[in-house]
Parts: C-alpha cells; sequence; structure tokens
C-alpha cells in the first residue's frame, strides 16, 4: 500500500491526518475484498481549488466535499486507484453541521472516496444505500463514530 498525501490547503493542522490514512485504506480494502497491492493519492485543498476542479472535471459551478479521480493503472502488480481531492473548509463546515470531530468527518471524506476509487457510487438509492452502510462498516470497525 502506498498512499501520498499533499497538503495544498497551506495550513499546518492538516499534517497530523497522514496517520488515519493507512488504517482507512487497509480496512476499506479489507471489506471490499480488494488486495492491498495499491497507490492512491489523497490532496488537501480549500473550497476556491475544489470549485475549480468541479467546474473543470464534471462541469459543476460550486465547491463539493470530496472528488475522486480513478486511475486504475496497474503497474509491476500495483494498482494506482487514482487521487481524492478533500476540501478542508468543507471538512469544517460538515463536522460542525453534523457535530463529528475534524477526524470523523476526515475519515469519513477518505473512505467516501476510497470507496469511489473502487467503484462505488451513490446514483441510485440503491447504490447509496450500499455505499453508505460499507462507509459505517469501515468507520465502526475503526471506532471512528461521532466522536
Amino acid at each position: 500500500m502506498d498512499i501520498t498525501f499533499l497538503n495544498q490547503s497551506s495550513e499546518t493542522s492538516w499534517k497530523e491526518y497522514k496517520k488515519y490514512l493507512s488504517p482507512l485504506l487497509k480496512e476499506t480494502l479489507h471489506h471490499v475484498k480488494h488486495d492491498d497491492k495499491v497507490s492512491v493519492s489523497v490532496v488537501l485543498v480549500h473550497d476556491a481549488q475544489i470549485h475549480e476542479y468541479n467546474k473543470a472535471f464534471r462541469d459543476i459551478d460550486t465547491p463539493t466535499d470530496v472528488l475522486s479521480f480513478p486511475d486504475g493503472d496497474c503497474e509491476e502488480g500495483i494498482t494506482n486507484l487514482g487521487d481524492i481531492v478533500i476540501s478542508v473548509d468543507a471538512l469544517r463546515r460538515q463536522a460542525q453541521e453534523y457535530q463529528h470531530s475534524l477526524k470523523r468527518e476526515f475519515s469519513f471524506l477518505v473512505v467516501h472516496g476510497y470507496l469511489h476509487l473502487l467503484g462505488y457510487d451513490h446514483h441510485t438509492q440503491e447504490e447509496e444505500h450500499e455505499m453508505f452502510t460499507l462507509q459505517k462498516e469501515i468507520l465502526d470497525a475503526l471506532d471512528i463514530r461521532r466522536s
């Protein structure tokens, strides 16, 4: 497992969150029965930057909380899952709105992104139910609840 963590938000407080990425990915891969020979990038940005990405790649002219850019290339037996981009501004807002800790909201968004890279989506009620159930199971397995 290879995880690249890029903090482009210019806020040093997020540096310590890198330690959560590996356990979250390991548990996600375990739940979806995928081998751990993967690489992924997680990038933290502000609303303005994720807004630009959302407009450029999804033609949606508004910021969002998380975007996933699947790759799927395999080199030397390692599958590059792709990139996850998270808005730290949205992360803070949602943590406050849902009365979660920043760690819990960060973990939720990371797992959400990992699942998208692994082919899960939430366009239909059935897909949403499956994806959100998986997210809850993964976070519960790591004892990351509403704390």
